[in-house]
């Protein structure tokens, strides 16, 4: 009974990885089109004298798709901001009982964020509030997107506070 529960715990955690990881491909795409989106609009500009009217709205979107979408990934691989004053001068057991105990709080914060932003996914769903841009789009798309950051990224916080490192040996193996 506990190997079937310790694979379905692992197929998950697998899964939550692959998801994080999609996302997180979503994320750098976003950063590509709007580096493009730049590019684009400068040309118009400056060389044609037909600036568009659409590019500035989509990279505030996709500015705002890649962070969120990126966020679980990046905190998996510890990519989020952290001040180690504290850890760095206490003896080493004392030191990850502080960093774990911060990796809970970010998890209780992270969490309550999402509950927050989930009220105002389904508020502005029912409300069919759009975004006031060149380019109306419905408002709840982008605040799902956060809700995906601030919901995913806690699980990773749980993993690193309790010492469950990611499984980077198969993915070593396929980059080899």
């Amino acid at each position: 009974m506990g190997t079937s529960l310790q694979k379905s715990g692992f197929y998950l955690l697998k899964l939550h990885d692959a998801l994080s990881k999609a996302a997180f491909m979503l994320g750098s795409g976003a950063l590509a089109v709007i580096v493009a989106s730049f590019a684009y609009e400068v040309v118009m500009r400056y060389f044609f004298n037909a600036p568009t009217r659409w590019a500035s709205d989509l990279v505030s979107f996709l500015l705002l798709s890649s962070v969120f979408l990126a966020a679980p990934w990046l905190t998996r691989e510890g990519g989020h901001v952290s001040i180690t004053l504290l850890p760095d001068l206490l003896p080493a057991k004392w030191s990850r009982r502080v960093v774990s105990a911060g990796f809970l709080v970010a998890t209780v914060v992270c969490l309550w964020a999402g509950w927050i932003i989930a009220g105002e996914v389904r508020i502005l769903f029912q409300r069919g509030t759009m975004t006031l841009s060149a380019v109306p789009a419905p408002k709840w798309w982008f605040t799902a997107l956060i809700l995906f950051g601030f919901v995913n990224s806690p699980f990773y916080f749980l993993r690193l506070a309790f010492g469950i490192q990611p499984d980077t040996t198969t993915e070593e193996a396929g980059n080899a």
